[in-house]
């Protein structure tokens, strides 16, 4: 077997190669430019041939630079993903989960102390956001997504779909008046969720022109924020009830009807190929799955 050598040189020329820039490839390996242009001279050197061509606004591959790009690309993905792999292993009581703001604020937090006393030796992690994510180069362990299945080569499964429902605070109603009208419902201040625009679909589902919804004074992008809204009496909502279950059970917010609007997303649970056999991700899948089977 041929000895492969020059690593460092090859790190250097793969990251030069990936940015189109000695700069940019220093900064990345937090090394100086010259440190990386005599790596790569010397890889040059051993192999005999120019990999890249240097112009002052960056470098470009050559044809021989083009073929060793595609085989570093290969080589060091395989080793970041092995040593991404041990890592995981050896930190196999801990888990790091991708997740909104509002599904962690709203739903997933208050529950914690049922996982914990289930499993008092797993160290749990919340990276509260819902961004794509790179599961090669991040270091969580699991996601909890609303939308629709678009994970490729990533295991996922669904773990509940969801239901809209109008909610207000009840303060704004008056007890007796419940169920309220559509067009009563209408005449209210109405909050709206930019990511989960549904106001027309419900003057839909109870036979009101959708000319009677007002249009949206103030546009909500973050669900718990337009609960806090709704809770605060500012006006009524339609609000995914996974995340206002608990609100309703406190009587800090209350159904204005029993309109349920099918949402045509769902609550999944994602993570690498393989990763659902993990032990410790295999108890907090099983958990998650049997807090989304119970009733609240």
């Amino acid at each position: 077997m041929t000895k492969v050598r020059h690593l460092r040189a090859l790190q250097a020329f793969d990251a030069a190669a990936t940015h189109s820039s000695l700069t940019r490839a220093a900064e990345a390996l937090g090394v100086t430019h010259g440190a990386v242009s005599r790596q790569i001279k010397q890889l040059e050197i051993y192999l005999g041939v120019h990999l890249l061509n240097r112009h002052p606004n960056g470098v470009e591959k050559t044809e021989a630079g083009e073929q060793l790009h595609r085989a570093t690309r290969q080589g060091f993905s395989a080793l970041q993903a092995g040593v991404g792999s041990v890592k995981r292993e050896q930190e196999r009581r801990s888990i790091t989960i991708s997740l909104a703001a509002s599904l962690a604020t709203k739903w997933l937090v208050p529950r914690l102390p049922s996982f914990r006393a289930q499993h008092p030796g797993v160290a749990l992690f919340l990276d509260t956001n819902d961004e794509v994510i790179n599961f090669d180069d991040s270091e969580v362990d699991i996601a909890l997504r609303y939308g629709v299945p678009n994970w490729t080569n990533l295991h996922h499964e669904r773990l509940v779909d969801e239901d809209l429902i109008v909610v207000a605070a009840p303060s704004l109603v008056p007890g007796d008046k419940l169920p309220m009208k559509p067009p009563a419902i209408a005449r209210m201040p109405l909050l709206h969720d930019q990511f989960e625009p549904a106001w027309d679909k419900w003057a839909d589902a109870v036979g009101l022109e959708r000319s009677r919804i007002a249009p949206a004074g103030v546009m909500y992008r973050d669900s718990a924020v337009l609960l806090t809204a709704v809770i605060d009496g500012q006006g009524a909502a339609i609000v995914r009830r996974l995340l206002v279950s608990d609100d309703l059970d406190a009587g800090r917010v209350v159904r204005l009807d029993d309109t349920s609007l099918a949402s045509n997303r769902a609550l999944y649970f994602v993570c690498r190929t393989g990763d659902q056999d993990r032990a410790v991700i295999r108890s907090l899948r099983n958990w998650l799955f049997t807090l989304c089977s119970t009733p609240e």
